[in-house]
């Protein structure tokens, strides 16, 4: 770890310099984290995260004339999940706010990666996000209604358009408060946001490794009629990953995982369900004959009955195979 800060640390100061910012502005409904990448002499630099609310913008890197990709992805006051606008580049990134220059090897730092997408020539220097309902201007208001909805409001549409229902569930958020928030529209939407989150954050399935081992997590959960399947998560030991961000409903969820010693892998113990997976990051809907899809079949274990949309699974050494002579 102490390693891990030493060379983040002289990344960070890498990246000085007096270059003008690129602009990303956020025409979306929902509160969004952004990272940026771009390229350098030493390798790729990157940032993150940089919160910026509906209707608002934020400045993240340079407006460089070489490559630049961009993450989003919404915060976790959400009650569907946490939803990504992404491309196809993976780049190291932390979890919590970070900025690097040079790295390429994400598993050493103990980083995760997600997946960037390349800007075109006019984004470098303004790039937007948005969704289908293509809100625009009406971003902030439609940002401010679904946040009111995730905090338990009697919202039913988001349009991105005020009317006398938001102002009575504003009101209302205002009387549980004991605050009135007036024309500070950017306050009510940051308390609106926090509302959200505590309500929504312990929402899915979290894994921790209570082991002295990292470990490789992968997760099924019931989708419609079938099964998705999607791996993996890399623990360290004393970590923990929110696999899942959906509000759990069910025993509709199940887990697998693999135990890192060394060399070998050790399979979670007490599988009972059969889903195909791969060594490497995957998603699959295939739950039978899994290789003739080129994947392998693992024997997963039920997740721990989710409570208030929750679910904590706790693994130690105990969990897990015995390595084979």
């Amino acid at each position: 770890m102490l390693n891990r800060i030493i060379l983040a640390l002289v990344m960070v100061l890498g990246l000085g310099g007096a270059a003008q910012a690129g602009q990303v502005c956020n025409e979306t409904s929902f509160m969004v984290e952004a990272a940026k990448a771009w390229r350098t002499p030493t390798g790729l630099a990157v940032e993150g995260w940089a919160r910026i609310a509906p209707g608002g913008c934020a400045e993240i890197g340079p407006a460089t004339d070489t490559e630049q990709y961009l993450y989003a992805r919404t915060t976790r006051a959400y009650l569907g999940g946490v939803r990504e606008w992404r491309g196809s580049l993976d780049i190291c990134v932390d979890e919590a706010d970070f900025s690097f220059e040079g790295v390429a090897d994400c598993d050493l730092l103990g980083l995760e990666t997600r997946k960037f997408r390349q800007l075109s020539d006019a984004e470098r220097e303004s790039a937007v996000l948005v969704e289908v309902a293509d809100f625009g201007d009406r971003a902030e208001e439609a940002g401010l209604q679904r946040l009111l909805q995730s905090a338990g409001y009697d919202i039913n549409v988001i349009d991105g358009y005020a009317g006398r229902r938001t102002r009575r569930q504003v009101t209302a958020f205002e009387s549980d408060l004991g605050r009135s928030f007036g024309a500070e529209r950017s306050e009510l939407i940051e308390a609106l946001h926090q509302r959200a989150l505590e309500r929504n954050s312990g929402l899915g399935l979290q894994v921790c490794n209570d082991a002295n081992l990292p470990v490789g997590v992968a997760v099924a959960r019931a989708v419609g009629d079938g099964f998705e399947t999607r791996g993996w998560w890399r623990i360290a030991p004393g970590g923990c990953a929110q696999t899942l961000s959906a509000q759990l409903t069910g025993d509709e969820t199940y887990i697998y995982a693999q135990l890192i010693d060394g060399d070998a892998l050790r399979p979670l113990a007490s599988g009972t369900e059969a889903f195909c997976i791969t060594p490497a990051r995957f998603t699959s809907q295939a739950r039978g004959a899994c290789e003739t899809s080129g994947f392998q079949p693992a024997l997963f274990r039920a997740a721990p009955a989710a409570e208030n949309g929750g679910s904590l699974m706790r693994l130690d050494l105990d969990d897990f195979e015995e390595p084979l002579p």
